[in-house]
């Protein structure tokens, strides 16, 4: 394997995201808030947009720093548990397989099957690049490049009818750069040529889409783009689009996840005008009687499910950001923990407050998520999550449902890492 290998940056000023932004153009039906265009977003960024400054980019530096993965590895190689099974399980997926052909795609319509292509094609290079660097086994390699390459070579744009190619850009680039970024870093053969297109379609075809957020529709949208430009910026080593991501995350997180100390209601989407009312709220909350600690902007939508997906990308931010030296998960460490106790409960049959469900409850399907955030919380930082933690044991690590949209193989990836390997990072 290569050295961990970093190329400094300069320092970000922000007109320089202003100007680098007003390259792209947009209409405002690609917001969904009618206000827009990826300038005017930009403009709303004065809320703490200083934050990045100068610093190196890290690498592997997105879900899991070389350090991590070494120690995954190693654990797989003793037959150490939870890591065999979890590797056994990804190994003998579909997404493992060496005969995987890729279907790249011009154009991804999004609104029809182009974008299960697309999203399975992208967990599979994913899939494959762990394979490669957990066995050494350069078939694996080849193959995850064979995906990338693909794709690149192709890919041009996102189309849809009603917005949906945002989210659908959002979960694919999230993906695709976890694989391209364990390739850079370990796989030499994958070649400097075949990096460039790779970025160049990153830029293309991704980037438009998932710069701009949408205030006004559901969050698991905004916190998906967010994770993709956090996956963008560190792989392209572009500081205004990581800085972008972190924006986002910073304004949507304390606007999805619900504390009392917030007041009566939550707090409103930053950049839009249509959510300022306390009535608009409540809608947009699918009219819960009572907002409860934990809380989450779309509990009410299907009790879970797209909650979950919300959180997997909340988190994926701040465990990027975290690699990179930057800690946001301390920035709303209790209103995630809350969040994670309160949704898990019902998910494990708890008793669901009648205020919040009086016409009755059934929990969704439980996604291959909380792994991520439990390892922080929990491991890293010491906190007790006794709900986070039956459901992971209960529900996520012996299933086979390990991959969806941007969530892919947590239980592999970040069950029980040691503390200690993260020593090497610094958060600010």
């Amino acid at each position: 394997m290569n050295p961990t290998w970093s190329l400094k940056i300069i320092q970000f000023i922000p007109v320089t995201l202003s100007l680098w932004a007003c390259s792209f153009t947009a209409d405002a039906s690609s917001t969904g808030n009618g206000s827009n265009s990826v300038a005017s977003a930009v403009a709303e960024t004065p809320v703490r947009q200083e934050q990045i400054g100068s610093f190196e980019f890290k690498h592997p530096g997105l879900l899991n720093s070389k350090a991590e993965l070494d120690f995954i590895k190693a654990k797989i190689k003793s037959g150490a548990e939870p890591w065999a099974s979890s590797f056994d399980r990804l190994k003998n997926s579909g997404y493992g397989n060496l005969n995987w052909t890729p279907h790249p795609l011009s154009v991804v319509d999004a609104n029809g099957n182009d974008a299960s292509i697309e999203n399975e094609d992208a967990k599979a290079a994913y899939a494959q690049a762990l394979l490669w660097y957990f066995t050494d086994d350069d078939a694996h390699a080849k193959k995850s490049a064979e995906i990338l390459d693909a794709w690149s070579g192709q890919l041009t744009s996102h189309a849809s009818t009603n917005h949906q190619n945002a989210v659908v850009a959002a979960w694919c680039g999230s993906v695709l750069p976890l694989a391209a970024e364990i390739l850079r870093s370990s796989y030499p053969q994958w070649t400097t040529n075949e990096t460039k297109h790779f970025s160049a379609m990153l830029n293309r075809a991704y980037l438009p889409l998932v710069f701009p957020g949408n205030a006004a529709i559901n969050g698991n949208w905004e916190l998906a783009m967010s994770d993709a430009l956090m996956c963008i910026g560190v792989f392209n080593e572009d500081a205004a689009v990581f800085n972008r991501g972190v924006f986002l995350w910073r304004k949507r997180v304390p606007a999805y996840f619900y504390l009392t100390t917030d007041g009566p209601t939550p707090r409103r989407p930053y950049g839009t005008s249509t959510l300022d009312s306390d009535p608009a709220i409540y809608s947009y909350w699918y009219k819960p009687s009572r907002y409860f600690d934990g809380l989450c902007q779309e509990t009410r939508r299907d009790y879970g499910h797209h909650m979950q997906i919300g959180l997997a990308s909340a988190i994926n931010v701040a465990e990027i950001a975290y690699h990179q030296g930057l800690d946001l998960y301390s920035e709303n460490e209790q209103r995630l923990i809350t969040a994670m106790e309160f949704q898990a409960g019902p998910l494990m049959g708890k008793p669901v407050p009648s205020a919040l469900f009086p016409d009755g409850f059934t929990a969704s399907d439980v996604l291959p998520t909380w792994e991520i955030a439990y390892n922080h919380f929990h491991n890293r930082k010491g906190f007790a999550l006794p709900l986070t933690e039956n459901l992971i044991r209960a529900k996520v690590r012996g299933s086979d449902f390990t991959a969806m949209c941007n969530i892919a193989w947590e239980s592999l990836t970040h069950a029980e890492l040691d503390a200690r390997v993260t020593n090497g990072i610094s958060p600010r």
